[in-house]
Formats: structure tokens, sequence, C-alpha cells
């Protein structure tokens, strides 16, 4: 196998109070370079982890696919359109969004607010609410598939589906809990205490979160 050394490239995930490391990676004497971001298996690493240029595109993507709908609207049924939405912007919004869904309200709001748009050219009465529209064409919202996306992680964490590096990620409340309470016996897992917002968009700390959510009869 033979390394194309011009597609070669490494990133490096900064600190968030900023302090960056200096590298020369070099292949058989040839120097590879540095880049802030990387496309790998089509989602776009930031060395900040903020994921807004992955949403950067997202949203170019998205707005492309309005416009479409925004035309179509004038000469297709409902249905149609409905179907052209699950081809051309579900897939997109639904893709790694256990990754990019954790990006900060601001950076997200932009692409809520082209699904918003997108979503109503699928009503059916002038007179439906956005909540309904999403209701009644079964579309969930990039939060809602978040915390879907989320759940199916935690409910293979849960039946040991995950690769290996997984192991112990997560603590059961068994574990941490000495005495048999409501809250040990129900299965859940220990819910770390995190003092800052990077924390609370971590996946150790929202993947608990969301699995506590849901009801136990739909969990297991």
């Amino acid at each position: 196998m033979s390394i194309n050394y011009n597609k070669t490239s490494y990133i490096i995930l900064n600190s968030p109070k900023g302090d960056t490391a200096i590298f020369n990676i070099s292949i058989n004497s040839q120097q590879i370079c540095e880049k802030n971001c990387i496309k790998y298996l089509g989602i776009i690493l930031d060395n900040k982890l903020n994921w807004k240029p992955h949403i950067a595109k997202l949203t170019t993507q998205i707005s492309k696919s309005c416009g479409i709908l925004s035309k179509l609207r004038h000469y297709t049924a409902q249905p149609v359109l409905k179907a052209v939405y699950n081809a051309l912007i579900h897939p997109y919004l639904n893709y790694a969004v256990v990754n990019w869904g954790r990006a900060s309200k601001t950076t997200i709001q932009p692409l809520e607010n082209l699904q918003n748009k997108a979503a109503k050219f699928l009503k059916t009465s002038n007179k439906a609410t956005l909540d309904e529209i999403y209701t009644q064409n079964n579309i969930l919202t990039i939060n809602n598939l978040f915390k879907m996306s989320a759940g199916k992680l935690m409910h293979s964490y849960e039946n040991n589906q995950l690769p290996s590096h997984f192991n112990q990620y997560f603590k059961s409340i068994l574990t941490v809990r000495k005495y048999p309470t409501k809250l040990a016996c129900s299965k859940n897992f220990f819910l770390s205490r995190v003092n800052s917002s990077q924390g609370q968009c971590s996946l150790k700390f929202i993947g608990p979160m969301v699995w506590s959510e849901i009801p136990d009869h739909i969990k297991f």
C-alpha cells in the first residue's frame, strides 16, 4: 500500500484554554501538513471540536434542499414533498447526530431554523402549528434526533454491543450507591457531576441523562 503524501494530513485537538502543542510529523522524510479541520467518513472534525465547520456544511446542504421543496410545493402533493424531505434532508440531519448534536445551541440554531422552514412546506393546513406539522409527518426535530441516537447508543452499551474501548465508559448506579435505593434499582447510569458547559456537552454526561428519561418498558 502506498501513501499519497499530498492527501495525508493530521489534526491536533486543542484544549479549551487554548494551549496548543507544536508537532512536526513526517513519513519517509515527507512532511505531513497540519490542518484545522479534516473530513473523515463524511464528518468534518475541527481542532476545537465545536462542530462549527460540519454544521456550516450541513446548513448549506439543507438550504439547497429547502429551495427544492419550495419550488416543488407548487406542483406536487404533500406525500411527495414528504418523500423529498426524507430523501434530501433527514439523512443529513440524522447521520452522526450523536456527535455534532452536542454542539452549542448558538451553533445549531441556524440548522434548526432551516429544518423548521423545510417542515412548513409539508403542512396540510394553513392553521397547523409547527409542532403539529412535525407530529403529523412523523418527523423528529434535531434535538429529538439527537436524543434518539444517544438513547440507542446507551441501549447498545447496556447490552454489550459496543466496541471494547467503551467498556466501563459509563458506571451503573448500582456500582456507586452502597444501598439498594429506588434510584439504584432503576438500572440507570451514574450521572457525573460537571462544572463546565463543555462537560455538560460530553457524551459521558449526556448519555446517562438521556437514558434516565426513557421509560423502563421502552429500555428493555
